[in-house]
């Protein structure tokens, strides 16, 4: 946000507009940031004293001209999708969700679950023979196959678990054979 001329700092303005969101809001905001971001913030709302109306009126005039001013098509949905994603998770851990973002929409058929949660892949299959069930889970990424795993009835999974095992076994042999 930038400085109107208020005399307040971007911190300082940050805690009026905490202030006037009320403390459930707020509180919701300051779980997002960082522990020193918190800290200079807090100290901010504590030490601010003798806050005038046109002040508040001020702070929130503008975070609200900079919210009317985004818009995610001016800069284009995935590039905006990325950047909300990193500022959210950090680069490290945005990296692998935006590649499931946005290459899970252009995906089709077992492609598709690889985008899916792992708990809505066991409700999708769990009813289905272990052998289609361990054919399914052979096409995902190892960390989702086990993820969709512990979702599965035990008697399913252990079941499960020995096909895969088996389906292994028979493609090591049909490769060796060639």
């Amino acid at each position: 946000m930038a400085d109107r001329g208020s005399g307040l700092s971007g911190t300082e303005r940050s805690a009026i507009l905490l202030m006037s969101l009320g403390e459930e809001y707020a509180a919701n905001i300051l779980k997002h940031m960082e522990p020193r971001e918190v800290h200079k913030v807090g100290t901010a709302m504590s030490s601010l004293s003798k806050i005038s109306s046109e002040q508040i009126n001020e702070v929130l005039q503008e975070f609200i001209d900079s919210l009317q001013g985004q818009n995610a098509t001016d800069i284009g949905k995935d590039e905006y999708v990325s950047k909300v994603l990193v500022q959210a998770l950090g680069s490290e851990k945005a990296d692998n969700m935006i590649n499931r973002v946005l290459e899970g929409r252009n995906v089709k058929g077992l492609e598709t679950l690889k985008w899916m949660d792992p708990v809505a892949i066991a409700e999708l299959v769990g009813a289905e023979h272990p052998q289609i069930i361990s054919i399914v889970l052979s096409q995902l990424d190892a960390d989702l196959a086990a993820s969709v795993l512990t979702s599965l009835d035990e008697e399913t999974r252990t079941d499960v678990l020995m096909r895969v095992a088996k389906t292994e076994d028979i493609s090591w042999l049909a490769s060796s054979a060639k």
